[in-house]
């Protein structure tokens, strides 16, 4: 499993752009194909993945089918006024999230899996907070840690 962890350049502010940005890192490491961007975008318009945490905190999870993935990875890209996406529960709803965790996993059964994990890890304020203020190779080591990969 591979993590990349970047920060948004502050001038995105749309889910199709942190989706464009976040797939470019695992496009540029050759873990998924050109397809899976444009995938990611698509699915999202029609089952959005952002999240809504008790804290206020937006997180999304967007996706694409499996495959379309070369190498289990996950891009989290961090911005700091956020990025809007519809909410996985209400797609009417809009959040504004922090952390985007593009999941790119090469087979349904880890997907479930992984999703299973970061869902529990995100009800974590402690986990949340240091994703959002480590620095780089430090949340990558944190997400490689929680995940036990």
């Amino acid at each position: 499993m591979h993590i990349l962890v970047h920060d948004l350049d502050e001038k995105i502010a749309i889910y199709q752009d942190a989706i464009l940005e976040s797939g470019s890192y695992l496009l540029e490491k050759n873990y998924i194909t050109p397809d899976y961007i444009s995938a990611c975008i698509n699915r999202e318009k029609q089952y959005p993945t952002g999240l809504l945490m008790n804290n206020g905190m937006g997180i999304a999870i967007p996706h694409a089918n499996y495959q379309l993935v070369k190498s289990d990875s996950i891009s989290l890209v961090r911005s700091t006024k956020g990025v809007i996406f519809g909410q996985m529960e209400d797609a009417n709803l809009m959040v504004s999230c922090q952390l985007i965790f593009n999941l790119a996993l090469a087979t349904s059964d880890q997907h479930l899996s992984i999703l299973k994990r970061l869902f529990t890890l995100f009800q974590d304020e402690s986990f949340v907070n240091k994703c959002q203020q480590s620095n780089c190779p430090q949340t990558q080591e944190l997400i490689i840690q929680q995940l036990n990969i």
